[in-house]
């Protein structure tokens, strides 16, 4: 092993890289990255042939520039005040120089040898972030982008916000993202991610990670290095017609030459539920069920002596299960996160790895589930190849395990659903008679304390699952593989190159099970002794085979690959010519799926530049479709737009208040078939109708009828749009400024159209391209940065407006108000409420409601059309669901080495309905507090709630403007103080960065209903959690 771990020049790597190969030698892509070490020894060590160079770093005038970071190899410095430094370095070796509000600079070791004043070039654009952003298939400074495009500074992120994962990162700091997956709210009912499967396999963006659609489940916040999100059709129609409604554009981390850089962080962390469901106790809710009876004119089912002895009778006999109390749910859980990543190489090979592992305890506190973990394994690598001075390539490799262990069923929906009295959840023995022949005989207890109590309803229980069911992990695997090849065709003509890439995903997910059948007993007490179990009734068997079963298995696959020729290439120092021509592809198909999702286009740009200040863009794509026929299945999409960059004009270049000054203007076309539900819609489809008998009736055959006749000229949806912008850095980079307003037109939107056919018709109507939504809105960012002595101010804000109008819709109504024409994409229409039935006049005197019988205490609803009848034909816009405005806050405020963050997010103007089985309590639910606002003839003028039933109620449990609450809200996401060991004591540690962490998430809303908003019911609960970290860097 020794001998195995040496260098060429005979010296061992040291113990911290000793660890990660003997540790992740198995991962294909970290045994690349030994190779590449094995091969190249000055990215690593040669500290004996190391010196020692001073020099200053100054700016273009002159002035000493502080706190720049000097990187080379593993060496590492920063300047002081009066711009000096000194640096290990290796003779022939480069630095690496970087500075907030300035351009970062590679220079050889040499050339400051004999220069040792080192001049940074400002960069307004990077005190922001925003100097290098990654675009649809390649990299640009703000100032050279023409579409629209918001980019996220994952800097910021790293270093005062330790998010974990990916999906995390979006909400609240994305100009023009609403939430985590829907960019600027269009393309409502466009699911462009379920159908892709990629982001969060739900949302209306395209997600693009590393160039190709992928999911970002698992996705290590720390494994990113940029995130973008291309919002017009110019910026993300590269990307095909899978771009519909957008693109988030994520870039995963890799190595940097010739900085050389070793991350370790942990973090331990609690989280407690920000609300629990709250059901009616055993003899509450009887006495309410009597009262639900007795509305239905039915006689009470439970007696006063039966109520009283649930009130304070035995709890053995009288059960009162609770299963969010402290008997079933722990006050808290608890998670540890560790991650180590590990980077660097030189001009000729770069590398990067990111290994993290997180595990998440469980909330329930008994039986198996007590000390159940969710554990996630990652593992990321990728290494840079210079093959020769024309051909480079790179390979990435990703691994992730997640398993995820517990009991057999599921817990919580059975905590919302079973009835506090059913059965008797545990029994104790000592209250069975004794040497009864089935407690001696038992196979299972619970501690030798317990028996399992259930009855002939109940032979599986939520403690017997727990406690002697068995054990039940899911565990799922997933790996990514991908393979760059770039060609720089400098040779053939100046600027052109040629590049390609090849991905592969495989995801599966399985259940294990080792399946345990148990007993369950129903005790029989005793007449004469009010605690003693005279006998025991069991129901069920003990059976432990031991067999370990699989199933429930599930897939994803996804191959994807593009080839691309670019030409980038600049005549004298004014004109610049940009050119791409791109043939891209992409297969991705999951257990279930016949024909799976197949896109393929071919993408072209153009563009020219005059002096840095007037920029021109055209992209398009030749989009095609196997859902379209013959003839049909090819499309062009155009796109152009056009950048001033005002801020480079000689009448606003002295300007000492404007910095940077952009006016953007683009227009395009996008066509799709994501919006088209399936295949062959364009041909003729038949069904079965009924049969018929023939040979004298001794014989029969089914008949067949059109489904649908056939459309060939069946087209893509379309997307259209026009985008107005301005951006803007002002004030010695204090103020920046970002404001678009846009117009999406989607027409050729596919369905059946009744409307334009006679009603004799309908078995053989067409699907066409028909409806048509119209989306309007405008977004504004702004951010306000400064500081004053040692104390760092920063604060941005982000504003989004949007609204839509469905402008065509094939629909036939009998009333005007009922046609969606007109009205929100989003909308919701039902039953407009008017109160409660008060007596029986009430309901006499009132139109008939055609929902059932209806009774005092029932919900009243107007009659719109005055026909006397209240049914579907009086349904009204009630609401929209989906946020017009939202808007996010990110606060930075810093004194030396100590930095609070705060990140918040809010929206308004949507509306959610109060429902299922928590809400809507008839029959033989359970029954939740809400109940205890019901109706009766003494709280008639009270009355939160209508009459209990236990029937059920189809008048009153549909959706109506009674249910409905406002979801407006305020949230603090994330709030962290960090504290940044001082420079002079991490070089006597020789470390580049300590930081010590404490961060509160999720920890404050500001909502008029923030009760409801906060509350889970029949799945996990919401949590706050609070951590502790700890993020070094050597």
């Amino acid at each position: 092993m020794k001998d195995f771990l040496r260098i060429q020049d005979g010296k061992q790597f040291n113990n911290i890289q000793i660890k990660y190969k003997m540790t992740y030698i198995y991962n294909p892509s970290l045994i690349l990255l030994v190779c590449l070490l094995w091969s190249t020894p000055g990215i690593l060590s040669a500290q004996d042939q190391s010196q020692q160079i001073e020099a200053v770093v100054n700016d273009e005038d002159g002035n000493h520039v502080q706190g720049a970071k000097i990187y080379s190899g593993r060496s590492f410095a920063t300047s002081g005040v009066d711009g000096s430094f000194e640096l290990e370095v290796v003779p022939g070796s480069r630095i690496v120089v970087e500075a907030p509000g300035y351009s970062s600079q590679t220079i050889l070791v040499d050339d400051i040898l004999n220069n040792q004043i080192i001049v940074l070039e400002s960069d307004p654009l990077s005190i922001t972030g925003q100097q290098d952003i990654h675009v649809a298939f390649e990299q640009k400074s703000n100032t050279e982008i023409v579409g629209f495009v918001s980019h996220i500074n994952t800097t910021e992120v790293d270093e005062y916000d330790n998010i974990i994962w990916a999906n995390d990162i979006l909400a609240g700091r994305t100009l023009g993202l609403l939430g985590s997956n829907s960019i600027r709210g269009i393309g409502i009912g466009i699911n462009t991610a379920d159908i892709t499967g990629s982001g969060l396999s739900s949302g209306n963006a395209l997600f693009i990670v590393d160039g190709l659609p992928r999911d970002i489940q698992s996705l290590r916040a720390s494994e990113i290095e940029s995130i973008s999100v291309l919002k017009d059709v110019n910026s993300s129609i590269l990307y095909g017609s899978a771009a519909v409604n957008g693109v988030v554009l994520i870039t995963t981390k890799r190595g940097e030459a010739y900085k050389s850089q070793t991350n370790v962080s942990a973090r331990y962390g609690i989280s407690q539920p920000r609300a629990l469901p709250k059901f009616l106790n055993s003899a509450e809710y009887m006495t309410y069920f009597n009262m639900a009876r007795q509305n239905d004119g039915l006689s009470e089912q439970f007696s006063a002596e039966t109520i009283e002895n649930y009130k304070n009778g035995n709890p053995y006999r009288y059960p009162d299960i609770d299963y969010y109390s402290s008997d079933y749910l722990k006050p808290s859980t608890s998670y540890v996160d560790v991650v180590g990543q590990l980077s660097g190489g030189n001009a000729d090979a770069k590398y990067y790895a990111n290994f993290g592992l997180n595990s998440n305890g469980s909330l329930i506190n008994y039986g198996t589930s007590k000390s159940a973990r969710h554990d996630i394994f990652n593992v990321r690598g990728n290494v840079d190849l210079k093959v020769n001075d024309w051909i480079r390539t790179a390979v990435d490799g990703t691994a992730i395990f997640s398993t995820d262990n517990g009991q057999r069923g599921n817990f919580w929906s059975d905590a919302a659903s079973i009835r506090p009295y059913e059965y008797t959840p545990l029994i104790p023995i000592d209250m069975v008679m004794a040497d009864h022949s089935l407690v001696t005989s038992r196979k299972n207890d619970v501690d030798g304390i317990y028996l399992l109590g259930g009855n002939a309803n109940h032979i599986r229980t939520p403690e017997g699952d727990g406690y002697a069911g068995g054990e039940y992990q899911q565990i799922s695997r997933k790996f990514s593989f991908n393979n760059r090849i770039n060609f720089d065709l400098d040779q053939i003509t100046e600027g052109l190159s040629f590049h390609t890439n090849i991905s592969f995903d495989f995801f599966t997910r399985y259940n294990q099970t080792i399946a345990n059948e148990y007993s369950v007993y129903e005790p029989i007490w005793s007449d004469s002794s009010p605690d003693l179990i005279a006998d025991l009734r069991q129901h069920g068997k003990d059976e432990r085979p031991g067999i370990q079963s699989v199933g429930n298995s599930f897939f994803q696959r996804r191959v994807g690959f593009y080839g691309m020729t670019k030409y980038d290439r600049t005549f004298g120092e004014d004109h610049r010519f940009t050119g791409t021509l791109l043939g891209y592809g992409s297969t991705f198909k999951q257990q279930g799926d016949f024909q799976g999702v197949k896109q393929a286009h071919l993408g072209l740009q153009l563009g020219y530049s005059l002096k840095n200040t007037y920029l021109i863009d055209f992209s398009s794509a030749y989009v095609n479709s196997v859902k379209l026929p013959t003839g049909n299945r090819g499309g062009f999409a155009p796109s152009i737009g056009v950048a001033w960059v005002l801020s480079n004009e000689e009448f606003l270049e002295a300007s000492e208040r404007i910095d940077y000054l952009k006016l953007r203007l683009s227009t395009g076309i996008l066509k799709s078939d994501i919006p088209i539900g399936g295949f062959f819609y364009y041909d003729n489809r038949y069904g079965g109708s009924g049969s018929y008998n023939w040979f004298e009736g001794s014989r029969s055959r089914g008949g067949v009828r059109s489904n649908w006749s056939s459309n060939y000229n069946l087209g893509f949806a379309k997307r259209n749009e026009l985008n107005f912008g301005v951006e803007g850095i002002f004030f010695n980079r204090t103020l920046s400024l970002t404001a678009n307003v846009f117009h999406e037109l989607y027409n050729g939107l596919v369905t059946r159209p009744n409307t334009i056919y006679p009603s004799f018709y309908t078995d053989f109507i067409p699907y066409e391209n028909f409806d048509e939504d119209k989306y309007q809105g405008a977004e504004i960012g702004i951010g306000l940065n400064k500081s004053v002595g040692d104390w760092n101010f920063f604060l941005g804000a982000d504003l989004l407006y949007v609204t839509s109008e469905r402008t065509r819709v094939d629909e036939v109504y009998d009333n005007e108000y009922q046609y969606r024409q007109g009205y929100p994409k989003d909308a919701t229409f039902g039953l407009e409420a008017i109160g409660l039935f008060q007596d029986q006049s009430d309901i006499e005197n009132s139109p008939i409601q055609a929902f059932g019988t209806v009774r005092p205490g029932d919900i009243k609803y107007k009659d719109q059309n005055g026909d006397g009848i209240i049914d579907n034909n009086d349904e009204v816009f009630l609401r929209r669901w989906q946020a017009p405005l939202s808007a996010g806050l990110r606060l930075r405020v810093s004194f030396k080495d100590l930095t609070l963050f705060v990140l918040g997010e809010g929206r308004s103007g949507a509306e959610n309905f109060l429902e299922g089985n928590y809400y809507w309590v008839d029959g033989n639910k359970k029954y939740s507090e809400i109940v205890r606002g019901a109706w009766t003839p003494e709280t008639s003028s009270t009355a939160t709630y209508p009459r209990l039933s236990s029937q059920s109620n189809s008048n009153n449990f549909r959706r109506s403007s009674y249910w409905l609450y406002s979801d407006d809200y305020l949230q603090l996401r994330k709030i962290q103080l960090t504290y940044h060991l001082p420079q002079n004591v991490l070089e006597s540690l020789r470390m580049k960065n300590l930081a010590v962490y404490l961060a509160a998430d999720n920890i404050i809303q500001f909502a008029r209903n923030k009760e409801i908003r906060d509350l889970n019911v029949g799945g996990q609960p919401y949590y706050r959690t609070f951590t502790l970290g700890l993020q070094t860097n050597f």
